[in-house]
């Protein structure tokens, strides 16, 4: 049994690999892209198709996990966005046009929606061990990421960079195929633990957005530092491409590396854990912005990375642990996710339109600050509303003695 949990999930975040790989690849280079296939120059056009991928994302999303709470057949639904995904990959590989190009990659993106399902499967058959997978998960996912950039100089370089379509579209097929055969014995069975049976329904707005501020603010001050980052080191460092994409990646694998920490300490340490990790986040943030020395930014950007790929463990098992409706919720907070994703960029353009570059990584870091308050008073109130709970429990149970 142990044996075919444990392939189940390798495969599960092989998937998780793909997804963010395939997801990530072309990111760095749209506008050469777009130009090169298409003769397409305009950043408004590439603004405008970037735009729509995230908003398709935002609407599918919960729509996905709406379908799977209530059909309670999450790996079916997994399985029919691979088959839906692959076929989508085919079409944008035989686009002739930037609009089909378009047209496709909302299909495709309406049936990648469904990919938030394999973070609550994984979840959902490691239940003894939240933490760690949560930690796996995103190691795994940041691996991804490092591995997508590092490949996507080589697809931008391809005479014909649609061939690329081509060649995810029959991975993600055969990855369905293998889906048939690892995800049959997924359990179905919904757990819920029983002080969430009588706080769910009374607290699920407040509850939904708690997490949903926590997690924008989290999502919102780790992205906004992205799109100028490079720029950022190489108008105050002058450093050259390499040495930028390179301290652009640290964070990435900062994550890997603190994996087996994140694994062995973070549930023992809890809440107290995530409050230290929150402060290397607000630290580390604050002082990329000062101009100090290659050393101290490698320093900075390492800080900033544990305390990140910490945090962003520790967020999910916390929504898993008081979620009463796991893919609900999660494709709830994973289209928030996406809403930061879509507004961090915009916000760091209004800054470094009024103010400096280095003013992005200060307000970065208060965001931090919003988002440590937040959570800090929210895991207070629930506390205290649990007290509450548990005595008037033990009340109740007198009156019948």
């Amino acid at each position: 049994m142990e044996t075919s949990n444990r392939s189940l999930n390798v495969f599960l975040l092989s998937c998780v690999f793909l997804f963010v790989c395939t997801e990530v690849l072309l990111s760095p280079f749209y506008p050469q892209f777009f130009k090169k296939v298409y003769g397409i120059d305009d950043p408004d056009l590439t603004g405008f198709y970037i735009m729509t991928c995230r908003l398709v994302v935002v609407v599918f999303t919960p729509i996905w996990g709406l379908i799977a709470h209530k059909r309670n057949n999450s790996s079916t639904l997994l399985i029919i966005g691979q088959w839906g995904t692959g076929i989508s990959c085919f079409l944008m590989a035989i686009s002739p046009s930037f609009e089909m190009f378009v047209a496709a990659s909302v299909l495709l993106l309406i049936f990648k929606s469904s990919y938030f399902l394999l973070y609550t499967i994984l979840i959902s058959e490691n239940r003894n061990s939240t933490t760690g997978t949560a930690a796996s998960y995103h190691a795994v996912l940041q691996g991804a990421i490092v591995t997508a950039t590092i490949l996507s100089g080589w697809v931008i370089e391809m005479d014909h960079p649609l061939l690329i379509f081509w060649i995810v579209g029959i991975i993600e097929c055969l990855m369905a195929v293998f889906s048939l055969h690892f995800l049959r014995k997924v359990n179905k069975n919904r757990m819920v633990e029983p002080e969430l049976e009588q706080t769910n329904h009374r607290s699920l707005v407040t509850q939904f957005l708690f997490f949903g501020i926590i997690v924008l603010t989290l999502h919102l001050a780790v992205n906004m530092i992205r799109p100028f980052f490079t720029t950022y080191t190489e108008n105050v460092y002058s450093t050259n491409t390499m040495m930028s994409s390179s301290l652009y990646l640290i964070p990435s694998l900062m994550a890997i590396v603190t994996l087996p920490l994140i694994k062995k300490y973070s549930e023992r340490l809890g809440w107290y854990g995530y409050v230290g990790a929150a402060s290397m986040i607000i630290v580390g943030l604050f002082l990329q912005g000062i101009e100090t020395s290659i050393a101290g930014l490698i320093f900075f950007r390492c800080m900033f990375g544990i305390g990140a790929a910490w945090c962003l463990a520790r967020i999910d098992v916390f929504l898993f642990k008081w979620s009463g409706n796991m893919h609900g919720d999660y494709s709830k907070i994973s289209a928030i996710q996406n809403v930061g994703l879509l507004l961090a960029p915009v916000a760091a353009s209004s800054i470094v339109n009024n103010l400096s570059i280095s003013d992005v990584f200060t307000y970065a870091s208060l965001f931090v600050v919003l988002h440590l308050f937040i959570f800090l008073w929210g895991t207070y109130s629930r506390e205290r509303n649990k007290g509450k709970l548990h005595i008037h429990k033990e009340e109740e149970d007198a009156l019948y003695k």
